[in-house]
């Protein structure tokens, strides 16, 4: 699923940003249309339709866009409503989506969170009351047994 699929059929047609493999970009890209990365970004992407980033692809910043697809590298802010990290992705720093599919291999480090989710995480009052519990325990006699002769 990339920049030229037929998933792009409801997609706006203010056409399509490339930056090829061997090409370094520094700065920042607003567009309603689609971005396909091979080379090199650092910075802003906003208001994308769709960002695919190549095999060769890395991107090092924050994106904001409604579909993004990951078969290279990025390390940064994510802010999106469906996000595929491909079996060659690799996605390290903070998400924000709707729909996340991980293929097989494919690899994501650091903290997701779903948009609109009514999920809530308990496990802070869980650790607190067993950090509760071990800290209410009696202190054991630490003196040594008498040696039997």
């Amino acid at each position: 699923m990339g920049v030229f699929s037929k998933t792009n059929q409801g997609s706006t047609q203010a056409g399509a940003t490339v930056i090829a493999k061997g090409t370094c970009i520094i700065g920042g890209i607003s567009t309603e249309g689609t971005v396909h990365i091979d080379g090199k970004f650092e910075g802003v992407i906003l208001e994308a339709d769709e960002i695919s980033i190549g095999k060769t692809g890395e991107v090092i910043g924050d994106i904001k866009t409604n579909n993004l697809v990951v078969s290279g590298l990025f390390d940064g802010k994510i802010d999106c409503n469906v996000i595929q990290i491909l079996s060659t992705g690799r996605v390290i720093g903070d998400i924000t989506y709707h729909d996340l599919v991980i293929e097989e291999d494919g690899k994501f480090e650091g903290r997701g969170v779903r948009k609109d989710s009514d999920v809530k995480s308990r496990y802070n009052e869980i650790e607190n009351k067993i950090g509760n519990i071990v800290m209410n325990q009696p202190l054991t006699n630490d003196k040594p047994k008498e040696e039997i002769s």
